[in-house]
């Protein structure tokens, strides 16, 4: 089959590549290369690779009519939190523009039949449980926002357009592992320990998170787009909480240093969730199967790879 990723050299589009060539699909990557990199250059099979930005209407109409994916996976976009709260414009150009020029393309090209929309467990109002999908939505920051007018468009593509093709909204928790684009929590401790540090900085340490095996999670988004039916929307998580503290325990203890971990006040978020994890009933009820938590196996594949390409994000961040 011939399938189409935007945002594909990034941190879950590169895993999802990977899980998209090991089942012999025909694999063509929409990237800007921003953040992410071709990873495949020495690989067997490799994908092609189409260096074009999702803002770029005229350029992804030509990819698209020129591959005629079967199937399309959406998951280009600003999805790192501070830097959206700083640069709205920027993340409203990039996460809401840019996905209506996606829908825009596959609605212009016959061949689409399966399309993926990553979305986030951001755009929840608040609470204290695990969200389902039929939850109240009231995102708190920019990125959240950005999403949940995504998620909007592509129902009203789906209702006014009448397009063809199956949808899966999937509302994606917090990824870990290896290939990390962008300073989130844990890829910024990681950061500190590669600089050698002894005491390391973090932000606030009780939320409650769910934190995915970034590898598993693609394996999930694969899975639920093949067996898309009409419109639906899923969860994408484990179902299983951990505070961030414990998640950082796992991962320092892996790495097998002795550091000091500091919570400082220039690093805590003050409008922080609390709690920010999903019900995967769902999810389950649809694939037999949820997406595996992070733990010291998830771990081991960040410490795996080599320091110097470990963190993709710019220091400007």
């Amino acid at each position: 089959m011939k399938v189409l990723v935007t945002g594909g050299c990034g941190f879950i589009g590169s895993h999802l590549v990977d899980g998209l060539l090991a089942a012999q699909h025909e694999v063509v990557i929409v990237d800007n290369l921003l953040r992410g990199r071709f990873l495949w250059e020495s690989s067997a099979t490799k994908p092609r690779l189409d260096k074009v930005d999702i803002q770029d209407r005229d350029g992804l109409l030509r990819v698209f009519q020129e591959v005629q994916p079967e199937m399309v996976f959406h998951l280009a976009a600003h999805h790192y939190i501070p830097f959206c709260e700083q640069n709205p414009y920027e993340a409203f150009a990039t996460n809401v523009t840019g996905t209506l020029n996606v829908l825009d393309a596959c609605a212009k090209t016959s061949s689409v039949r399966k399309f993926f929309n990553a979305s986030t467990g951001d755009v929840y109002a608040p609470c204290g449980y695990a969200h389902r999908e039929i939850d109240q939505v009231s995102p708190v920051y920019v990125y959240g926002e950005t999403k949940l007018i995504g998620e909007q468009a592509i129902r009203r593509y789906k209702s006014s357009v009448a397009v063809p093709f199956d949808i899966v909204i999937g509302r994606l928790f917090n990824a870990a592992g290896s290939r990390e684009t962008n300073p989130h929590f844990l890829p910024e401790v990681v950061r500190q320990l590669d600089a050698g540090a002894k005491v390391i900085e973090v932000g606030n340490t009780w939320p409650m998170r769910d934190f995915i095996d970034v590898r598993s999670m693609a394996n999930v988004i694969q899975s639920l787009t093949e067996k898309a039916m009409g419109i639906d929307v899923f969860n994408i998580g484990s179902g299983k909480v951990q505070t961030v503290q414990q998640a950082l325990d796992v991962l320092v203890q892996v790495h097998g240093q002795a550091v000091q971990v500091v919570s400082a006040d220039a690093r805590k978020r003050p409008n922080d969730r609390p709690y920010l994890c999903p019900s995967v009933d769902k999810l389950t009820a649809a694939l037999g199967r949820a997406c595996k938590s992070f733990d010291a196996e998830t771990a081991k594949d960040i410490w795996a790879e080599p320091a110097s390409t470990r963190l993709l994000y710019l220091p400007a961040m």
